[in-house]
């Protein structure tokens, strides 16, 4: 995420049930800090949007219950843009961005990390 407001992902999961589908997407897009009411947390969010997506791929499937939840036959493609609501976590380095995935009755986080 650049300062200007545009974005570029790489081979980013998706989030909440999309997580399940197993396909990660690369593009171009943009980003913005949001006070709009969003995600699941209080306070400011950061909405993240690929409207151009570049290139998408197939994450291995974790174990035989991922194998079976998603057959290798009947994948979607995955779409032309997609957005994310990212969750937002003050740390001591600074603050650590994050979406959830999978049931959100039994979530999980997923931690953005900046690209080395």
């Amino acid at each position: 995420m650049r300062a200007d407001g545009t974005a570029a992902v790489k081979q980013l999961d998706g989030q909440e049930f999309d997580f399940d589908s197993q396909r990660r997407i690369s593009g171009t897009g943009t980003w913005e800090l949001t006070d709009r009411p969003m995600g699941w947390s209080d306070g400011q969010h950061v909405s993240l949007s690929v409207t151009r997506r570049t290139s998408s791929a197939w994450r291995e499937p974790a174990d035989e219950a991922d194998e079976v939840a998603v057959d290798g036959n009947s994948r979607e493609p995955a779409p032309d843009s997609y957005t994310w609501t990212l969750e937002l976590e003050r740390r001591k380095k600074g603050l650590a961005l994050y979406f959830f995935y999978g049931d959100p009755d039994n979530r999980n986080a997923y931690y953005l990390e900046k690209a080395r």
